[in-house]
């Protein structure tokens, strides 16, 4: 066993010379995949050990509370005790890094602080599995191995769209897949679903995003180790829903509300009217408190259309533009946060410099990044494949704004704007889902999209097909466990098991 062991040192020390980005089996064999695949690790395929009893070596006293309390949920009566390391050590893998030694003495984790020993044990979890032989499980068992990693960026987040189809429980479990692979943030933006008292007709009368749903999944984030933002949209999107289904949250109900809006379709919010103002600072203001005061709020502002109101397109648009996201950052940063909004209306249609990337703004609009706050974070979307360079990224960053690259269902995009964001030491990455939160979209997102942001130069494969899926079909299995979901519809990622025509090829 000394021998084993020692072997499994030897490996890891010649990967780690050779600056290896891979998890690779003692045995040759194709080990136990953890996702996102950590920075160095080896794992053997064939020897497994039981897993009865973990030491955990951290300055974070609230860690070993929290293992204990997830072991018990994970394995129940036959999770493994847990112990204290009397040594203690400050380690170089910085506020999310970890190290994991499994062998034939038990399982030794190693981390600065409780973050990083949640995600020790979220790959812990992914690799371990019950005994076999029996009818039932009598216990668990996890490969020998050894595993150092820490993220390669820091701001690993994900969008996350509230439809008013969307179900509570649909959040939830995309947050906690987001927290089990080790994501940092998850925007929620809310489509006309969010319960406000103090603009109640502001969203569809069924909306199931209450105040108490909201508090109820923050506790389970913030258990987890990730921060939800929120977001509402304060220029354009103002219907609340999806421009091709011509549906407005407000407007389709409550018609007398029509003076807060562009008079064409109500897409804008109108920038002229004072009462716009002081209504979207007192929804923000609400929103923010709702999610427990987190440090960012995002404010959208993507897609918007030119004013048809005659006040707004009678005074310098540019002007009203700047002066209304001046003020909503103003209201951001006087609650203790900071604002971050989508880049595409900042960028002028027409201008050479940005051909073949997303670009919706006028000179007018675009114009208001000259003057803007640069405490602002800008989230640029591109959602098309692979390219060699993104100039809007670099112009944002040359401005002097903090930037975040955000991909949407794209493999190729997710790993080469993730690379590009590392490379070029932006604050980091926002992935986008959508209405995408179901069918083969869900895996295919979530998998590169982890494996993408944590460790950029891994070897990520772009098939998410067969073996991938299964794993994270597995991924999801064991969030919907800790969920205790009940409902067959709420399984795998489809809502049934023959999906509506659409949906198949999905």
């Amino acid at each position: 066993m000394k021998l084993l062991k020692f072997s499994l040192h030897i490996l890891l020390a010649m990967i780690l010379s050779l600056g290896a980005k891979v998890c690779m089996a003692a045995d040759g064999v194709i080990p136990p995949t953890i996702y996102p695949q950590p920075a160095e690790c080896i794992i053997s395929s064939t020897d497994y050990v039981p897993l009865t009893n973990i030491v955990i070596a951290s300055q974070d006293n609230s860690a070993i509370k929290w293992a204990e309390k997830h072991l018990k949920e994970w394995y129940g009566k036959y999770a493994p005790k847990v112990t204290k390391s009397a040594t203690a050590q400050t380690t170089s893998l910085g506020e999310e890094g970890y190290s994991l030694q499994i062998d034939h003495s038990g399982v030794t984790i190693n981390a600065n602080t409780i973050q990083g020993v949640r995600y020790a044990l979220y790959s812990l979890r992914q690799i371990a599995i019950p005994q076999r032989g029996s009818l039932q499980v009598g216990g668990w068992i996890a490969p020998v191995g050894t595993i150092n990693d820490k993220p390669q960026i820091e701001f690993r987040g994900v969008h996350i769209c509230w439809f008013r189809e969307t179900e509570p429980w649909e959040v939830e479990r995309l947050i906690r897949l987001a927290a089990y692979y080790k994501m940092n943030y998850a925007v929620i933006e809310s489509w006309g679903t969010f319960q406000s008292d103090i603009a109640p007709w502001s969203c569809w009368p069924d909306g199931t995003m209450t105040k108490r749903e909201i508090k109820r999944l923050k506790a389970i984030a913030d258990d987890l180790g990730i921060t939800l933002i929120p977001q509402i949209n304060v220029f354009g999107h103002a219907a609340q829903a999806r421009g091709y289904a011509g549906k407005h949250s407000t407007l389709d109900i409550n018609p007398k509300y029509q003076p807060l809006f562009e008079p064409l379709g109500g897409w804008n919010w109108c920038l002229s009217n004072p009462e716009t103002r002081k209504l979207l600072q007192a929804l923000i203001k609400e929103r923010y408190e709702a999610f427990g005061c987190p440090p960012y709020f995002h404010i959208g502002c993507d897609e918007a259309h030119q004013p048809s109101c005659p006040d707004c397109a009678s005074k310098p648009y540019s002007q009203l533009f700047l002066e209304h996201i001046e003020a909503m950052n103003k209201t951001i940063t006087s609650l203790g946060a900071r604002t971050m909004m989508w880049h595409d209306m900042l960028i002028e249609q027409g201008d050479s410099r940005w051909q073949g990337f997303v670009v919706n703004g006028t000179r007018e609009t675009a114009a208001g990044i000259l003057k803007l706050p640069r405490d602002i974070i800008i989230c640029d979307w591109y959602y098309g494949g692979a390219q060699s360079a993104y100039p809007t990224i670099d112009y944002f960053k040359e401005q002097g704004f903090s930037v975040l690259s955000c991909p949407w269902n794209n493999s190729n995009g997710i790993i080469a704007q993730s690379r590009n964001a590392h490379k070029s030491g932006i604050m980091g990455v926002l992935g986008t889902m959508w209405h995408h939160y179901f069918g083969a979209s869900l895996p295919n997102i979530y998998y590169t999209l982890a494996n993408a942001m944590w460790n950029p130069e891994a070897n990520i494969s772009t098939s998410v097909y067969d073996d991938i899926r299964q794993r994270v079909h597995t991924h999801i299995r064991q969030i919907g466990w800790d969920m205790k979901l009940r409902n067959p519809r709420h399984g795998g990622t489809y809502y049934e098991e023959i999906p509506p025509e659409p949906f198949l090829n999905n």
